[in-house]
C-alpha cells in the first residue's frame, strides 16, 4: 500500500499499475489507497470502474459518470468519452481507478485524459490487472506486483477472519494444514476461514484440510487455488435459499452489479425464497441471504442492494 502511495505523490506520475494473480487482493488494496489519499487531502474525489474480461466502453463510461454526478446525453462512444474527458480536465484532483484490466485498451475511448493533460489538471489513473504486460503496453510510468502472503501472513489472516483461537495443538496443527492449502491468496483465505469459523469439530476440520489437499485444482495459477477454496465455502453453506442465490448470481456476467429486484424476479420462478408469506417477506429473506453470501466472502457488496 505505502509503494502506492508514494508513486501518487509523485508530481511527475501520472498513471501506476499494479499487477497480480486472481484473488491476491489487487481491488482491496487500490480502494483502500483511494480511500486514504482522499481523507488525506491528496486528492479531492476518487472515481472507480471495473473493466474486466470482455470491457464494454459505455458501460465502463456510465460508472465514471455516476461517481462524477454527470448527466451523459450523447448516443455514441466517442460524444460521451469527450464529455467524461471535459469533465475530468476542469474538475479538481481526481483519483481514477480502473480495475481487473485483462487486455491492453486505449483510455481514451473511454474519456480517459492523456498523461500530459492528468499531469495538467494534478489528476492520476491507477490500473489494475494480472499482466505486467498490460502495464507496460497502457504506459504505467510505476508497475508495483502483489505478492503471495508469507506463511506467517497467511495464518494471521486466516486466524483474524476465522476469529477463533487453537489453543489445542492438534486444532492448531490441521488449522494451519488448511491455511497452507489457501496458497497464500487472501481471498482463499478469508472464504475459507469464515466458512470453517464456527466448526467446532476437530474431525470437521480434518475433512476439510483432506478435502483440500486432494483436490486438484483446474490450472495451476491462482485461479485454480481460488476455485477449489470456493467450492469448499459453498459446500459450506447453510440452507438451499443460500446455495441455490450464489449459484443464480454465477449466471449474470462477470462484475454485474445485481439489483435485489433482479433477484428477486428470477429468484421466486426458480422457487427460492418459499417459506415466505408475502412479497416484503421474501424481499427481506433475500436481503439477509445476500447479506449472508456476502459475509461468507462469496458476494461483493453492491451499491444496488436496495435497487
Amino acid at each position: 500500500m505505502q509503494r502506492v502511495m508514494n508513486a501518487l505523490k509523485k508530481d511527475e506520475v501520472t498513471a501506476i499499475g499494479v499487477y497480480g494473480m486472481g484473488g491476491i487482493g489487487k481491488t482491496t488494496l487500490v480502494k483502500q489507497v483511494g480511500a486514504q489519499v482522499c481523507k488525506d487531502g491528496l486528492f479531492d474525489l476518487m472515481i472507480m470502474a471495473v473493466v474486466s474480461h470482455n470491457p464494454m466502453v459505455m458501460q465502463i463510461q456510465d460508472q465514471l459518470k455516476d461517481m462524477l454526478a454527470l448527466k451523459l446525453h450523447e448516443t455514441t462512444k466517442m460524444a460521451r468519452a469527450a464529455r467524461l474527458r471535459e469533465r475530468i480536465i476542469r474538475g479538481k484532483k481526481i483519483l481514477i481507478i480502473l480495475d481487473d484490466i485483462w487486455d491492453t485498451i486505449d483510455l481514451s475511448i473511454i474519456g480517459i485524459p492523456s498523461h500530459d493533460e492528468l499531469a495538467g489538471c494534478g489528476s492520476k489513473v491507477i490500473l489494475t490487472t494480472r499482466r505486467i504486460q498490460v502495464c507496460h503496453a497502457m504506459g504505467s510510468q510505476v508497475k508495483i506486483p502483489l505478492n503471495l502472503l508469507s506463511e506467517d501472513d497467511s495464518w494471521n489472516l486466516f486466524v483474524k477472519n476465522a476469529r477463533k483461537s487453537f489453543e489445542s495443538t492438534n486444532f492448531c496443527a490441521v488449522a494451519k494444514q488448511v491455511t497452507k492449502e489457501c496458497g497464500g491468496l487472501p481471498i482463499a483465505l478469508i472464504a475459507v476461514a469464515r466458512a470453517l469459523g464456527d466448526k467446532d469439530q476437530l474431525e470437521e476440520w480434518q475433512e476439510v484440510a483432506r478435502r483440500l489437499e486432494i483436490s486438484q485444482p483446474a490450472s495451476l495459477d491462482g485461479d485454480g487455488r481460488v476455485l477449489k477454496c470456493i467450492r469448499l465455502s459453498y459446500d459450506y453453506l447453510k440452507g438451499r435459499d443460500a446455495k441455490s442465490c450464489f449459484l443464480l448470481c454465477c449466471l449474470f456476467p462477470e462484475d454485474s452489479d445485481i439489483s435485489i429486484k433482479d433477484l428477486m424476479k428470477y429468484g421466486l420462478r426458480k422457487g427460492l425464497f418459499r417459506d415466505a408469506g408475502t412479497f416484503e417477506e421474501a424481499r427481506s429473506r433475500a436481503h439477509s441471504v445476500i447479506n449472508y453470501l456476502i459475509s461468507s466472502d462469496l458476494l461483493l457488496d453492491s451499491k444496488r442492494m436496495n435497487a
